[in-house]
């Protein structure tokens, strides 16, 4: 029964984990396009631009990028430059090379993620704030600074999990998966 139960768990955690991603690339968007046509209409309509809103919308594009990329790799629907498939067809070897590049995409996102720690760090030491106002004040510039290194936290998880994967096809089964070559597919509802 523990067993189930941390399935279960991890299941939930995994589901969660997502949704919260889907939550924050929305509103994301959703600011992105709501700043850039509230400045157009500012400026071009009423002539009198909305200070502070480029940047608004430029620090929360910087989420939209690292929760979208961390997404993609989630997805397997990140870009990538592939043809083993063409090499190797759907073989042990093509699960070896998957399984390398699954292993050096980690590798390279946990190699950056001390660096955009320290940049958090610093912007939270330094209590950076933005140059322009937003509605009458400024705001610390770390919060914008840390969806990098949330962004590469999470494909770092992603792509250690699908070498996992891949690792686990090589020991045992000789047929590789259909959802391992394609992109996964949804869970449950979009959010």
């Amino acid at each position: 029964m523990r067993g189930d139960t941390m399935k279960t768990f991890l299941r939930f955690v995994w589901v969660a984990l997502i949704k919260i991603q889907r939550i924050v690339m929305l509103f994301t968007i959703v600011f992105c396009t709501l700043a850039i046509f509230s400045q157009a209409v500012m400026r071009y309509v009423f002539h009198s631009p909305f200070v502070g809103i480029e940047e608004m919308g430029a620090y929360f594009a910087f989420w939209l990028y690292f929760i979208g990329a961390s997404y993609g790799s989630y997805e397997r629907s990140h870009i990538r430059a592939e043809l083993t498939h063409l090499f190797f067809g759907t073989s042990k070897k093509y699960a070896l090379c998957r399984a390398a590049t699954s292993f050096i995409s980690f590798g390279t996102a946990a190699f950056a993620i001390p660096w955009a720690y320290d940049y958090v760090l610093w912007g939270i030491m330094k209590n950076e704030q933005s140059r322009a106002t937003f509605l009458g004040s400024t705001y610390p510039v770390f919060w914008f600074q840390a969806s990098i290194l949330v962004g590469l936290a999470l494909m770092a998880f992603y792509f250690f999990v699908e070498f996992i994967q891949w690792v686990r096809i090589i020991a045992g089964k000789d047929q590789i998966p259909e959802e391992m070559i394609a992109a996964r597919k949804e869970v449950e509802s979009w959010i």
